[in-house]
């Protein structure tokens, strides 16, 4: 019985950890997938907390080079810091609509330190 729960959570850790592009989400239509990528800051930010705070509208490129428009439902709004990340790695799926709805966000925020100031030599 150890020996096939622990086979089940070592397949779901390890599926939930491939990262593909949006054109790979595309293909795998309806499945959780997860996407890495960069904010794109020459298109901003849609959120209205009035009209739906749970809901963020933002667009990422990928590793491919591919800009897409992400639809973020959380129950926590507008993640803070999303216009100062470095990458963003998005939890969700591709849908009909043809867009990718995330429900889980990580950003990489940039060190506040400067890399040369901390340098030994």
């Amino acid at each position: 019985v150890l020996a096939v729960v622990a086979s089940i959570i070592v397949m779901t850790f390890a599926s939930s950890n491939e990262n593909v592009t949006f054109a790979e989400a595309k293909e795998h239509l309806n499945e959780r997938v997860k996407v890495i990528g960069t904010f794109d800051k020459t298109s901003g930010v849609e959120y209205n907390p009035l009209v739906n705070p749970n809901r963020t509208v933002f667009y990422i490129t990928d590793k491919a080079g591919e800009k897409q428009k992400i639809e973020l439902i959380h129950k926590d709004g507008k993640p803070m810091g999303l216009e100062q990340s470095e990458s963003v790695t998005l939890e969700g799926q591709w849908k009909e609509d043809n867009s990718f709805h995330a429900d889980y966000v990580l950003m990489k925020c940039p060190s506040k330190y400067n890399e040369q100031q901390h340098s030994l030599k």
